[in-house]
């Protein structure tokens, strides 16, 4: 299990790194880099109070006790920022971040004022001074994941519903790249809710440490969204599409020549064209993306050939 979490904490530094380090970051990469930050700090956190080091340095007990309450935001403001033109933090989103910042506020007693025995008891049970507290926190944990996953996911739900028939195919697949995050998120949140009332609300003695049930979750989403990231979405290298600069905007224009080696001849161009025309005609193109590739599957032509179409004939 070590293992598993010390390539788990690796995994998450080195994709923060990768986020942070793009020549080209947009707002949802800096987001997304600080989160990944903020889950190594965590996973790290209970990583050394694992191998016993909050007994040996009390004072390291609390530090990172809030930090559940500012995944759901980072998640949701993901998200948002992911769909969202506007590309800068306003005030109002900063009040996300609002009940971790309470719960510091409400435990600086505890870091500045309490010794390191004090620590101790509180840690094990012997003191009673947060109790309360703890047990507000988990579930103030508990009904921050799971409400800002769903929150997040009715945003692309809704989002979906409105550019329909705009969106091309890999701006679909960006979507169901976050639906992905969504849920795993929030299968986390959901395993904490259902252990927890288990212990609390039902007295039942779990056989297991359902800490490592957590963290282990958490560190399969993190092998999740490297995996996937990086394989399938781009989400962690560079975009060349993306370095443009204001004297060169991208207008979506192809150069002259980019596809003289595609092998498409023009004659067979224009029969594919008057073939789109026809079926524009007969208003098939509410179902383009399913269109192009039914005839690409016929004929056989792949659908990386459709800009070509246009551009040879000027269409």
């Amino acid at each position: 299990m070590d293992t598993i979490f010390i390539i788990g904490i690796f995994l998450t530094f080195f994709l923060q790194f990768l986020l942070l380090s793009r020549k080209n970051k947009s707002l949802p990469d800096r987001i997304l880099g600080i989160w990944m930050f903020v889950i190594g700090v965590h996973l790290f956190s209970y990583y050394i109070y694992h191998l016993g080091y909050w007994d040996k340095y009390p004072h390291l007990t609390g530090i990172t006790h809030p930090f559940p309450l500012l995944h759901g935001p980072f998640l949701y403001l993901y998200v948002v920022f992911s769909v969202r033109k506007d590309q800068h933090f306003r005030p109002k989103d900063f009040w996300h971040f609002t009940p971790a910042l309470l719960s510091y506020l409400y435990m600086i007693p505890y870091f500045f004022f309490y010794s390191e025995e004090k620590k101790r008891m509180v840690d094990s049970g012997e003191l009673s001074d947060f109790r309360v507290f703890m047990l507000f926190s988990l579930f103030g944990f508990i009904v921050s994941g799971i409400t800002y996953a769903i929150l997040a996911f009715r945003l692309t739900k809704k989002l979906d519903e409105v550019i329909h028939d705009n969106f091309s195919y890999d701006e679909k697949i960006n979507l169901n790249w976050l639906r992905y995050c969504i849920l795993g998120m929030f299968g986390v949140f959901l395993t904490v809710g259902i252990l927890s009332a288990l212990q609390y609300l039902f007295k039942i003695q779990l056989p297991f440490n359902p800490d490592m049930v957590y963290y282990s979750e958490v560190i399969l989403f993190i092998f999740f969204v490297g995996y996937f990231g990086i394989r399938h979405e781009g989400i962690f290298s560079e975009n060349p599409e993306s370095e443009t600069t204001p004297s060169q905007p991208n207008t979506g224009n192809k150069p002259a020549g980019e596809y003289k080696k595609s092998g498409l001849k023009a004659v067979e161009a224009s029969q594919l064209n008057q073939r789109l025309l026809a079926l524009m005609d007969e208003k098939q193109y509410d179902k383009y993306e399913y269109n192009i590739k039914k005839d690409s599957f016929e004929r056989p032509k792949s659908v990386y050939r459709m800009p070509m179409i246009s551009y040879k004939i000027e269409f």
